[in-house]
């Protein structure tokens, strides 16, 4: 159950809201209550509950979602994780159009959540709030910037959040926290409302407690045509449909820059998963060497990009910006144009060189999530005596670069290490190909001793 004494997954919610085991508004009611009381610091306002209760046969009726502070909402502008004293900027007339599709499902927003300043960080440390504790160990860090989304949906105070990932910033979050992470491919959701940071890079994402919630919230974020090439049946009959029993898998754990290291636990834990897939199962190892040049490509696009974004605050014509996004965005300032327009450029042909050079005759590409496992906050903490500036760049060297190719990818958790912090796998695929990533999360989840393994028990 989940801290508002709910079914821990959406189905189950909408199959005791159906049979009138539990009725809609004392659920709605329920799942607001469990935020009022949140310790986490997981929200950065609680919305009240709806004046009008959904229709209970649309498919996310009585769903509680909560979502990254950065997606506009009627009435509301977001804050963006900065300064809440100096606010966000006038209320919003429209909420984004992916916020408008969730209430179009019957599902409305619960709470606003805490995220990096302005999207800009691999962890939630914020000097504008507390920071967020994550519920697998409070000593261990909350990867950003989707810190909040990460902490609210581990500790099952809302069945699935949207956020959003630039450099990683949905899939670090999740892999910290012990949940799913989902990017999907750059376009397949509309970024309008959304505040940007980088926007050839930015694309909203899906954290959920498995893959069958990520579905069924992707199914309704999407436009319908595009529901039904990924979920010809449904999310739901997909969700309850056997596994596929062939998977054709392409490995890569080295990295090739020789600075990041690979744990040896991290390392026996990803090579068991691939060993323990069925029989049949096509493997190969590949070699990424063109990550390097994909990462520093990335780097490129979104310096210039978050310089764009806060010119006003460089010129402080407009609120400081805390030293860390100043920093990138200060960097993207220096930046050469001709630098931007070439990465822009060779984006087409270097994301078809990576599917030929890794997903030639496989369907996915494995990879580390977090190369050493959840660090300490002790360790990632900037401008402190004990920050440890490599275990911060770790965070983000198996992530960014997908977001430069623009492909679909989608972070889990496979096991726990000898701190009981969650070891996640992360796994790539073609464009379009979000149903695969997810159908081969789901298989992992039914393989292994339920997924609830890996995560906190609700609080």
């Amino acid at each position: 159950m989940t801290p508002a004494g709910l079914p821990e997954g959406i189905a189950a919610l909408r199959g005791a809201l159906l049979r009138g085991d539990i009725g809609l508004q004392d659920a709605l009611a329920r799942q607001h209550a469990a935020f009022v009381a949140d310790p986490l610091h997981s929200a950065t306002a609680v919305f009240d509950p709806p004046a009008s209760l959904p229709g209970l046969a649309l498919p996310l009726a009585g769903v509680g979602l909560a979502h990254k502070d950065i997606f506009m909402l009627r009435g509301r502008a977001p804050g963006r994780g900065t300064d809440p004293a100096l606010n966000a900027g006038p209320p919003s007339a429209a909420a984004a159009t992916l916020i408008r599709r969730l209430d179009a499902a019957g599902s409305q927003p619960l709470a606003a959540l805490a995220m990096a300043e302005h999207a800009c960080g691999a962890t939630g440390e914020n000097p504008h709030y507390p920071l967020p504790r994550n519920p697998v160990d409070a000593q261990a860090t909350v990867g950003g910037s989707s810190s909040g989304s990460a902490v609210a949906v581990a500790a099952g105070l809302c069945y699935g959040s949207l956020g959003t990932d630039t450099a990683g910033s949905v899939r670090i979050p999740a892999a910290t926290c012990g949940i799913l992470g989902l990017k999907p491919t750059r376009g397949l959701l509309p970024t309008q409302g959304i505040a940007p940071l980088a926007p050839s890079l930015d694309t909203a994402g899906i954290l959920a407690r498995d893959a069958a919630d990520a579905a069924l919230i992707l199914e309704n974020l999407v436009a319908p045509a595009q529901a039904r090439r990924l979920f010809p049946q449904g999310a739901q009959a997909w969700a309850d449909a056997p596994d596929a029993t062939a998977w054709r898998v392409a490995t890569c754990w080295e990295h090739p820059n020789p600075a990041v290291t690979l744990s040896s636990e991290v390392g026996h834990a990803l090579q068991g998963l691939v060993d323990a897939l069925p029989a049949g199962t096509a493997r190969k190892p590949v070699a990424l060497d063109g990550l390097p040049t994909w990462t520093r490509l990335a780097d490129t696009l979104l310096h210039a990009e978050a310089a764009s974004i806060h010119s006003a605050a460089l010129r402080e014509d407009a609120p400081a910006l805390t030293p860390l996004t100043r920093t990138v965005a200060l960097a993207g300032a220096a930046l050469p144009a001709v630098w931007y327009l070439d990465a822009l450029r060779q984006r087409g042909a270097h994301a078809r060189r990576f599917v030929a050079q890794a997903l030639r005759g496989v369907d996915l590409l494995l990879t580390p999530a977090l190369p050493r496992g959840v660090p300490d906050w002790r360790q990632v903490l900037t401008g402190t005596d004990t920050f440890e500036p490599r275990q911060l760049l770790d965070m983000f060297s198996w992530m960014a670069f997908v977001n430069y190719l623009g492909l679909p990818a989608i972070v889990f958790p496979i096991g726990l290490d000898s701190r009981k912090r969650p070891i996640s796998i992360q796994a790539i695929a073609r464009p379009g190909h979000e149903a695969r990533l997810l159908a081969f999360a789901r298989h992992v989840e039914r393989a292994r001793p339920r997924a609830a393994s890996f995560l906190p028990s609700p609080l």
